[in-house]
């Protein structure tokens, strides 16, 4: 038998028995609606004018470049907000979050926490924040401890630190001392 005639054989058999299962390939595919980037135990600095202005930290972040633009935070999100100095002003903390870069909105939902530099501490179930506005919103039931006191309401309107804040439609019941006020400095 000619030596040519095996790698011959050999070539010609591994020629034939190459092929792609295209089912087994269909499965590894990735979806259209897949996110782009996919980050876990995620931490993300924002700065303007080279000073740290926010803090982001999530469990898992979820972008996606196409249309629409998104970002979607899931397994727990906090927010901490800094002055010009560096100082910590507020902290907010969810369960879930999502940023909508086109139309400049970010909004949290569920177990809401809030805590500003004076240690007042809202509690709702949704907040939309508006780049352009500076303001954060919501029409959803609120609870506002502030030291012993607590107000209820039904929406609010805040500084997007919670320096300063709205309430709608107040339910609750408040007791002042004659020296104090409602106004939150």
């Amino acid at each position: 038998m000619p030596f040519w005639i095996i790698p011959t054989v050999i070539g010609v058999g591994m020629f034939v028995s190459c092929k792609n299962d295209l089912d087994k390939v269909a499965a590894v595919e990735v979806a259209g609606s897949s996110p782009d980037r996919i980050t876990l135990d995620a931490e993300y600095l924002f700065t303007d004018s080279g000073h740290v202005r926010n803090r982001l930290r999530a469990g898992r972040i979820s972008e996606w470049g196409s249309d629409p633009k998104r970002t979607e935070m899931t397994d727990g999100v906090e927010i901490v907000f800094f002055d010009t100095l560096g100082g910590q002003t507020s902290v907010l903390t969810s369960q879930r979050g999502l940023i909508q870069p086109t139309e400049k909105r970010m909004e949290v939902n569920g177990e809401v926490v809030f805590i500003n530099k004076k240690g007042e501490r809202l509690e709702t179930e949704q907040l939309t924040w508006v780049q352009d506005s500076g303001l954060v919103r919501t029409d959803k039931a609120v609870r506002i401890q502030r030291g012993p006191d607590v107000i209820h309401g039904m929406g609010l309107d805040a500084k997007e630190d919670f320096s300063h804040y709205v309430i709608h439609r107040i339910t609750g019941q408040l007791f002042l001392a004659p020296e104090d006020t409602l106004e939150s400095n």
